[in-house]
């Protein structure tokens, strides 16, 4: 019973280190596309500017595209997580113990929000930085 009760202490600290990992990527891979978002277009966002539109209309434009993007990425997560899941627990299992192959659906739900929480993080960073756009940027032209 000491063995078994070591390793479930043992499998709760990695499973807890995993998840330490998978939010940490999280959140370094959407403030990066972010980012990327934000230095790819910038040009292009201090145009819209001077043409009048107003920074909530600009920040609009970005956060739709963002919205639908962590939509999509959420949803194809969520599937491939479960192959994931299965992946994982086969490879883990040991002859003299089994583990369970279900996924709750409050896990489900838990990942999901978990990236909702990240996105609207990031978007509130960018949202600073769209806010101050240089508007004579866009009258720099290399072309």
């Amino acid at each position: 019973m000491a063995t078994y009760d070591t390793f479930l202490e043992i499998m709760n600290l990695m499973i807890g280190l995993l998840v330490a990992a998978a939010v940490l990527l999280g959140v370094v891979v959407l403030y990066n596309l972010g980012i990327m978002n934000y230095v790819e277009r910038y040009r292009e966002l201090a145009t819209l500017k001077v043409l009048g539109f107003y920074d909530s209309e600009v920040a609009g434009y970005v956060y739709r595209e963002n919205v639908v993007l962590t939509l999509l990425g959420s949803g194809l997560g969520l599937v491939l997580g479960i192959f994931l899941h299965r992946f994982i627990i086969v490879t883990a299992e040991v002859d003299a113990v089994m583990f369970g192959r279900q996924i709750h659906p409050m896990s489900y739900l838990f990942a999901f929000a978990m990236t909702i929480v990240f996105s609207v993080i990031v978007a509130l960073v960018m949202h600073f930085r769209l806010k101050n756009i240089d508007m004579v940027e866009s009258l720099k032209s290399v072309e």
